[in-house]
């Protein structure tokens, strides 16, 4: 006695336009096309409880996600004696360089920092 295959879903079809047909659902289901340009994409449609299952997934997923995304700014994890840099809002030709506590402005030569002011 042989088994019965399952329904498949038709395979990639072009037609003479130049348009790339791919049909996901399998026969029977209830279908719906998105097109992406020259690409047209048949798919089965979700369920009603499928669907409400989803939207109730991604809105618990946004609010685990809100507290970081409303968060501004980058939080640096360094070690003592790490020097931390970013650019003067006053001279774009220097650098502010906060190591231990002691803030300095300069600038890098010859890929070592040389100090020109340490007061700010």
């Amino acid at each position: 006695m042989s088994a019965k295959k399952p329904p498949t879903a038709a395979k990639p079809a072009r037609r003479d336009t130049g348009k790339f047909i791919m049909n996901t659902a399998l026969p029977g289901a209830v279908v719906s096309t998105i097109n992406f340009g020259a690409v047209s994409v048949k798919a089965a449609l979700p369920e009603v409880g499928e669907l409400r299952r989803n939207i109730t997934i991604g809105q618990a997923a946004m609010a685990r996600a809100m507290p970081k995304l409303m968060k501004s700014g980058v939080a640096f994890k360094t070690g003592v004696s790490t020097p931390l840099f970013r650019a003067d809002p006053e001279n774009p030709d220097y650098l502010i360089r906060e190591v231990n506590g002691r803030v300095s402005t300069g600038t890098f030569v010859n890929g070592k920092f040389k100090v020109v002011s340490t007061k700010r």
